[in-house]
């Protein structure tokens, strides 16, 4: 049927749902310790490898070979590479064996004294030699004193020839495991959230990085930014220290004040050096429409820590959200392991013996496992639990802690907790965490969804709290807490990216799990860019929730988690 050009077609365009990020970092380079890469790479690599170092080549190469492009020669020059490819096209068939011949040469230039150590003489050796003779003596392969030959031999193929490139790299990296030197697959994928850092954070200010944030998006997306105080990580000082990090961040909230949610970081050793930043945090959040507080305990800290719980009191008491980061990355703790770091401050173990315990050991040495003391979830029951609260406030013995919370005596309940403390995981754990709770099918407390799912775990369990520690996956254990205490959330920041976790993340988003109310939608832009971009990464998602539960995760649940007493809805 013909459409009458007198009738007028209305095409009806669907406006964008408005949503929220709840987890995206716009600090830059310059705001990132020297020596991040500090025991995190292989071979003392990090001292080379600087943050600087990454940060300037991609200054160089945005505002250099990438600009290019634009020029008349550079023109110029793809056009005549363009007629040397069809040139070679044209004559592959004569190119082919000049390519093998060259790429031949550069694998015994390269490796032919490591193949000999491989193959001695009686084994194999004495064919390669008569191979490698018979090469030289018809000049097909340059001697050992013609260096300048070899040399270009081997650019050349590196430089024009693909294939033979490829199979270097591929020997190189055979070699490299049969040596014991390559990185496994933590290493390497910490490498390359190290490298996203210096790829992503080139900027010198963070609203070019916000603006870069904000065009992923549909129009009037919100973004909770949090900054990262790594001044006492022990990799270095930063170009730009936090407190200036912090002064451009409340800049930038200026500018953007409807898209930008910034948190303000809260670091127990800026607050123990400088008592009046408790009251610049408080100053942002009254004053400012600051709408949260981040903290990292990776950073060398409990959750717990005596100079963080007047803040978390004051949080509580306001429902300030506190967003917390869970999950193993690549920004913790470079100095070495204290002493008193060897026992847990509150939990403890059986030392064997029937009906007697002891300090929970803690035996990491490396940086990387060891932060994950100080990032364990189980940690928040310091906070969380009244009676572990109760031990903390004993332990600190502090005048002023016991004022606050109403201390009376060991056997008594504090007056006021923390148990109501609006808290977010971020990262949930963690994509590892999420597959060793799916993995794991013979330990109860790894069950505790399927087999407990209106109560969660029992954190104070007849065998005692070291098996919880050591054994049941930190998703279980977030889980939990999000059954047991009214305010916990937690967000899918960077773990979202692995969409082995779609299933379980639409099971949990089901009103029967208990928690659908309580998952935030966040990306950990722009570090999760080693693995996709935030464009791809909320488009996935949307595909794969139904729209009810996109809408949950984006914007009811981060509206009820982002209100406070003081400056009330975001909207």
């Amino acid at each position: 049927m013909l459409v009458s050009e007198s009738i007028p077609i209305l095409i009806m365009t669907a406006k964008p749902k408005e949503f929220i990020n709840c987890h995206t970092h716009t600090f830059t380079g310059d705001h990132v310790p020297r020596y991040l890469g500090k025991k995190m790479l292989p071979l003392g690599i990090g001292y080379l490898l600087t943050i600087p170092l990454i940060v300037n080549f991609f200054r160089w190469y945005e505002n250099g070979p990438k600009r290019w492009r634009f020029q008349k020669w550079y023109k110029f020059w793809l056009e005549i590479k363009f007629k040397i490819k069809l040139f070679s096209k044209k004559i592959s068939l004569i190119l082919f064996p000049i390519s093998s011949l060259l790429t031949l040469d550069a694998i015994l230039i390269l490796f032919l004294k490591i193949f000999r150590k491989i193959c001695p003489e009686p084994i194999g050796g004495d064919r390669l030699s008569s191979f490698v003779h018979f090469l030289e003596k018809w000049y097909l392969l340059p001697t050992s004193s013609q260096i300048f030959l070899r040399v270009l031999i081997v650019l050349t193929v590196f430089i024009l020839i693909k294939s033979g490139r490829k199979i270097i790299f591929f020997l190189l990296r055979l070699l490299y495991r049969f040596l014991g030197f390559f990185p496994g697959p933590h290493t390497t994928a910490y490498f390359k959230r190290y490298l996203s850092i210096g790829m992503f954070a080139f900027h010198k200010n963070q609203i070019s990085i916000f603006k870069d944030m904000v065009n992923e998006y549909p129009q009037d997306t919100r973004f909770v930014v949090l900054p990262m105080d790594m001044d006492y990580m022990a990799a270095g000082t930063p170009i730009r220290n936090y407190m200036l990090q912090l002064s451009e961040l409340r800049e930038m909230k200026l500018h953007y004040s409807k898209n930008c949610l910034p948190f303000i970081f809260a670091d127990p050793r800026r607050i123990k050096e400088d008592a009046t930043y408790i009251d610049l945090i408080k100053k942002c959040i009254v004053e400012e429409d600051f709408r949260g507080i981040k903290i990292y305990p990776a950073l060398g800290y409990y959750p717990f820590d005596e100079h963080l719980l007047e803040l978390m009191l004051w949080a509580c008491e306001n429902e300030i959200p506190v967003l917390n980061h869970c999950i193993s990355g690549v920004i913790y703790y470079r100095g070495d392991k204290l002493s008193e770091w060897f026992e847990h401050p509150i939990f403890r173990q059986s030392t064997g013996e029937t009906g007697e315990s002891e300090p929970l050991k803690l035996y990491e040495l490396n940086n990387r496992l060891f932060m994950n003391q100080f990032t364990h979830p189980l940690n928040y029951l310091g906070l969380l639990d009244e009676t572990y609260l109760r031990k903390l406030i004993i332990k600190y013995d502090n005048a002023e802690l016991n004022l606050l919370f109403g201390y009376t005596n060991a056997n008594t309940p504090l007056l006021k907790d923390l148990s109501k403390l609006k808290i977010c995981f971020g990262h949930f754990g963690g994509e590892d965490e999420w597959m060793k709770f799916l993995e794991s099918d013979r330990y109860i407390y790894n069950n505790c969804f399927n087999n407990r799912p209106l109560t969660g775990i029992d954190f104070n369990p007849p065998g005692g709290i070291e098996n919880i520690w050591n054994f049941v996956s930190w998703f279980s254990i977030i889980y939990s807490y999000m059954i047991q205490y009214p305010n916990v959330y937690a967000d899918i920041s960077y773990t979202l990216h692995d969409e082995r976790i779609y299933t379980l993340l639409k099971s949990l988003l089901n009103v029967e799990s208990g928690i659908s109310d309580k998952i935030l939608f966040g990306t950990d832009f722009y570090v999760v860019r080693s693995q996709k971009s935030d464009k791809q990464m909320w488009i996935d998602i949307e595909g794969n929730l139904e729209p009810e539960q996109f809408d949950l995760i984006t914007n009811a649940n981060p509206c009820k988690f982002l209100k406070n007493n003081i400056n009330g809805n975001v909207y």
